[in-house]
């Protein structure tokens, strides 16, 4: 059989004063992933360049873009990420009994932003399918925080 058509996914995104709540539901077959938390229910689409599979940029429902990243290399666990905001990180992904990624700001390398999720998949397959989706969820999560609270 194939992956199931949505994997919920527990996230907590931690911005330095407050934890955010969030379940992502990955759809590995549409590139996709909806993400939730409390009255927000949005849709997000990963998109990438051509054949380059180190390159990502995410779009919600609307087609607008909400950002995009560069990954450094093949195992897709570190890189920089960019919104349509013009904020620039760097990111990590460690691994260990659950999945943790860290968002640095370039403008303010001192403040970390932190992104824990339990991984849920039965399958290599399903594992990397949560490892491609892994940071534009973090960033799509990010985005939608600020709007929520653009103090951030």
């Amino acid at each position: 059989m194939g992956i199931a058509v949505y994997n919920e996914v527990p996230m907590i995104f931690n911005d330095g004063r407050d934890e955010h709540r969030f379940t992502v539901k990955l759809s590995p077959a549409t590139e996709s992933f909806r993400l939730e938390s409390g009255m927000i229910r949005r849709s997000i689409f990963i998109g990438k360049r051509m054949f380059n599979k180190l390159f990502q940029f995410v779009r919600n429902e609307y087609g607008h873009n909400l950002g995009k990243i560069q990954y450094d290399d093949e195992q897709m666990i570190k890189g920089s990420a960019t919104t349509e905001q013009h904020d620039q990180f760097r990111f990590r992904i460690e691994e260990g009994d659950g999945i943790e990624v860290v968002l640095e700001n370039e403008a303010v390398p001192d403040r970390q932003l932190r992104a824990s999720i339990k991984p849920v998949y039965s399958t290599e397959t399903e594992r990397k399918a949560h490892l491609r989706a892994m940071i534009p969820s973090v960033l799509a999560a990010l985005i939608l925080v600020r709007e929520a609270n653009p103090v951030l």
